[in-house]
């Protein structure tokens, strides 16, 4: 009996512990929970309020420049700005097969991250966009979800539109910055870290000009078209680097990709 109870004792602080590291444990997911629930909140009221803002006559595709004229307007040109609350949006993003549209703030800033996602390097008339967003279920927590072909549409706030459609997937370090930009030329990636953040998980996209998909007006996503494509590549990457590229904005500058 005096040994049961030495034994029984013994494993008190054990279980003290235990108890302890599971109420943490769920202390932490509620958190978590009330973050995401928070930044769903948040981006679908400015979603609301940026739509509102859009030009009243119809949104329009964004022609791909032909001429050394047309180029030459199109270096030059720099993404429209909607001020909302104290904070720059550029544009929407709308991703019909998750069912997700969202604002995309400028300049990146990792605490800007809990409200929507941010433009993380270029735009899209230089074809060298980077959004980069929290794993948050209402943000960028599905789109390793994403599958080939799978399309997306970029709306800036002067009502001009851009399409694009998955071409591959990533899994990056978090060092991989300049792996992160790419300099192969994707024209937009996606990037969100995986639960735990040990990893960065990117999308990777190519613009396209032709179709009839065309953005929805009042935050209903629009149709998707149907796309036929070979299986998605995935790839692993370890690569560290120390130099950051000058196309990051000042915010963003550091040897990670934080998230």
């Amino acid at each position: 009996m005096g040994r049961l109870k030495r034994l029984f004792l013994g494993g008190t602080p054990l279980l003290v512990l235990g108890s302890c590291l599971i109420l943490g444990g769920l202390g932490l997911t509620g958190q978590n929970w009330h973050e995401d629930r928070q930044a769903g909140e948040a981006a679908s009221r400015t979603v609301k309020y940026l739509v509102e803002q859009l030009p009243e006559e119809e949104l329009h595709p964004a022609p791909a420049p032909t001429t050394e004229e047309e180029i030459r307007i199109v270096e030059n040109r720099v993404l429209p700005v909607q001020t909302v609350d104290g904070r720059d949006y550029v544009g929407l993003l709308q991703i019909p097969s998750l069912s997700l549209e969202l604002p995309v703030q400028s300049p990146y800033a990792f605490d800007s991250l809990r409200v929507s996602p941010c433009l993380y390097a270029g735009d899209p008339y230089h074809g060298n966009m980077v959004i980069c967003a929290h794993n948050y279920s209402s943000h960028f927590g599905a789109i390793k979800n994403l599958k080939e072909g799978d399309e997306l549409l970029f709306i800036a706030m002067d009502g001009e539109y851009f399409r694009y459609q998955v071409r591959a997937q990533e899994i990056l370090d978090p060092m991989s910055t300049e792996e992160m930009l790419d300099p192969v030329g994707w024209d937009l990636t996606l990037f969100t870290c995986t639960v735990g953040g040990e990893y960065r998980v990117a999308v990777r996209f190519s613009r396209v000009y032709t179709g009839k998909t065309t953005p929805a007006r009042a935050g209903v996503v629009f149709p998707c078209k149907p796309y036929s494509g070979s299986s998605l590549r995935l790839s692993n990457s370890a690569a560290t680097f120390s130099k950051v590229s000058s196309s990051m904005s000042s915010s963003s500058k550091s040897s990670s990709v934080a998230l």
